[in-house]
């Protein structure tokens, strides 16, 4: 198998979880999508020195967590400039980011909302911080079930936003 098809496979398998992750730490689904590409450069530039590992899954979780937390110091270390530049403005800033962060979240649960039952439960479950195998243990139901209806959950959701011109916002 040649290096291209194999990176294919690898973002098939793991782009949009990666994805998943880096969204529930920065909360813009731009941000998470340019996390989610640089943790797989970062992993398949170094992937020689990863064989060894037990679960790629555990690993590239720990690395998009990482680079979703250096995301979001440099967001506060420029907000912190900013406030020292233009001390006044900041407060009405603050208070319209935390409007549009709840406006977000309440698009976001209605869109999960409708999902079919199982799906809306998995896709709750994995934003809780569940991984596959602790869904399909609290769910009794096999890894591969979740991972279907998690991505055809995905794939729904995609759908969803996208039909309601939401992706430039998130």
């Amino acid at each position: 198998m040649n290096n291209s098809v194999e990176l294919e496979q690898f973002i098939q398998r793991h782009y949009t979880t990666i994805c998943t992750i880096a969204l529930k730490f920065v909360g813009s689904f731009d941000i998470a999508q340019d996390i989610a590409q640089d943790v797989i450069v970062k992993f398949w530039e170094n992937r020689k020195q990863y064989r060894t590992l037990e679960s790629v899954e555990n690993f590239l979780f720990i690395m998009t967590r990482n680079e979703s937390l250096n995301y979001i110091r440099s967001i506060k270390r420029e907000n912190d400039r900013y406030k020292q530049i233009y001390p006044g403005e900041q407060d009405d800033s603050d208070i319209l980011d935390k409007i549009i962060e709840e406006e977000a979240n309440q698009i976001l649960i209605h869109a999960i909302q409708q999902l079919p039952p199982q799906s809306e439960r998995i896709i709750l479950l994995t934003l809780a911080g569940n991984n596959v195998k602790e869904i399909a243990e609290i769910l009794a139901v096999s890894v591969n079930t979740v991972r279907t209806l998690k991505y055809g959950a995905i794939r729904k959701l995609r759908e969803y936003f996208i039909a309601r011109d939401y992706r430039a916002e998130f």
